[in-house]
């Protein structure tokens, strides 16, 4: 009997052994396994913090690309060096861009939306043409593009933003009052006294401020013009409670005007 004892301890001792070494092998897998999912796991949470995509809606003039060369921001940069409002500021910073809506949506995504400021007028100014929005600010150079009609600025220095504002807010207002839609043209320059208007060849001395009361005495006055038939030299909006039309000289009486001149000097 205990022979046959003798013999089975080892086999239970062998037995055992293994059971002790599958158990702690299965151990030492389960915390390699739980180990790699918390590393992979880190990791793909770290990649939904960089710039992995942007994507623009809204545009129409400006391209993908510009919108990129604008906020110049690069794929795998780290989304906690970005702000939305300076990314923002730099879009705004375009003269075709009038809003923006941004958001981050993760994985690392930027979500563009931006609404493109519409051309209000032409600038003339240094030999060059030049597309303006409704702020007075550049959007673009013009090189021998056919553009639709837009009233004209002509001699306004577009660095004094205060002149180019006043002309803006001009425009604003003959827009507003239907003189521009009916219009062949419409040229708007400054003088000493302030802005001046030529519509269809009639020019107008405006000034500054008041606009909209101004030109609603030249909407008053302007078909009895017409009607009248009488070639006009200019039309004086200057003055709050009156409107001076200059009449055309006629030859004769320039003629007239000159002897008496040189008749005062003999």
């Amino acid at each position: 009997m205990r022979s046959k004892n003798n013999k089975r301890r080892p086999a239970t001792r062998r037995e055992g052994k293994l059971a002790l070494f599958l158990k702690r092998a299965g151990i030492f897998l389960s915390i390699a396994a739980l180990v790699t999912i918390i590393v992979l796991s880190a990791y793909l949470v770290a990649q939904a913090f960089y710039v992995r995509d942007i994507q623009v809606s809204g545009n129409g003039h400006l391209t993908k690309g510009d919108i990129a060369d604008i906020i110049n921001i690069r794929k795998g940069e780290s989304l906690f060096n970005l702000r939305l409002s300076e990314i923002d500021q730099r879009l705004r910073s375009s003269a075709w861009i009038r809003k923006t809506y941004l958001r981050w949506q993760l994985p690392g995504t930027l979500l563009i939306n931006i609404e493109e400021a519409a051309p209000k007028a032409l600038l003339n100014f240094g030999g060059e043409t030049f597309l303006v929005n409704e702020d007075g600010n550049i959007m673009e150079k013009l090189q021998d593009v056919v553009t639709p009609f837009l009233p004209v600025i002509k001699g306004v220095d577009p660095r004094y933003k205060k002149n180019m504002s006043e002309a803006m807010k001009l425009i604003g207002t003959l827009a507003a009052k239907n003189i521009i839609s009916d219009k062949q043209s419409l040229d708007i320059g400054i003088d000493s006294y302030g802005l001046t208007v030529n519509i269809d060849g009639e020019f107008i001395k405006v000034g500054y401020g008041q606009y909209s009361e101004k030109f609603e005495k030249w909407m008053e006055l302007e078909p009895e013009l017409k009607k009248r038939g009488v070639p006009i030299q200019y039309v004086d909006l200057r003055f709050k409670d009156s409107v001076i039309v200059k009449p055309v000289t006629p030859e004769k009486d320039k003629d007239k005007d000159k002897e008496k001149k040189k008749e005062k000097k003999i």
